[in-house]
């Protein structure tokens, strides 16, 4: 089973290059705005508006929040893709016709790719913690805590994106992964308006949609638990369907 995870992770090196740049890009984009919001532009904007020598609708220092809350986000969102492109990696290097020979059983196969998802993001949701930490010092905006909040609550929607494309996988043999990607990300939104339709309706008829934003933000930095919580549940629902459909010869591997 090493021997799967190991191939996986080889398939996915593409991934590491897009993550590396993409974190490496979002931090120094981030440090430099946020320096600029202590002594450069953005500081003199805020004094500006503060002074009520502008007719901005909100505060460059709220702005950069928002802002900020995105990068921050990013590294984790390319690693958001690693289940699928492990399938399409295996299917065009003919590795599912030879899957069958090898002497693992289907379970076996099956644990070896979700524990490819855990080392994936895992890997993100440390090194991004790590990054938080350090952009952490340079602002008052955000505290760590904040941005740690929004790294595990990216992390968990990742898991629970993830859940879905694997149980789509093996359900529906589904091999055209962008079907899968776009189905599961519907199936993510479509749970997201109805638990939130009452506030998107209020927002909308207060024409505030930038209070929902906020409150979105403010749930993923203090609420992450509730995500965390959410993609245990999918994760092993996803375990257990996948793993028996794989076992009926459903699927592939």
């Amino acid at each position: 089973m090493k021997g799967l995870i190991i191939k996986d992770l080889m398939c996915l090196r593409k991934m590491r290059a897009t993550f590396v740049f993409v974190t490496v890009s979002s931090f120094v984009i981030t440090v430099m705005a946020l320096i600029s919001a202590r002594i450069g532009n953005i500081a003199l904007a805020e004094k500006e508006y503060l002074a009520g020598g502008t007719d901005m609708p909100m505060s460059p220092v709220q702005l950069l929040w928002y802002a900020v809350s995105v990068m921050v986000l990013l590294p984790l969102a390319s690693l958001g893709d690693s289940l699928t492109l492990a399938f399409e990696a295996d299917k065009n290097s003919g590795f599912t016709v030879v899957a069958g020979a090898l002497p693992l059983s289907v379970k076996q196969r099956v644990t070896a790719r979700y524990i490819t998802l855990f080392l994936t993001c895992g890997t993100g949701t440390v090194i991004s913690l790590v990054l938080s930490f350090l952009l952490s010092v340079f602002t008052d905006i955000m505290t760590f805590g904040d941005f740690a909040g929004l790294v595990l609550s990216a992390a968990s929607l990742i898991l629970i994106f993830s859940s879905l494309e694997m149980i789509l996988i093996f359900f529906v043999k589904m091999n055209n992964a962008d079907y899968v990607r776009i189905i599961s990300l519907l199936i993510m939104t479509a749970v997201f308006l109805l638990c939130s339709s009452g506030r998107i309706i209020g927002a909308l008829r207060a024409m505030k949609p930038f209070e929902l934003i906020t409150e979105g933000i403010i749930f993923l930095e203090n609420r992450w638990f509730i995500l965390a919580a959410a993609a245990v549940l999918c994760l092993i629902a996803s375990y257990l369907i996948s793993t028996g459909i794989a076992e009926r010869k459903r699927g592939e591997i």
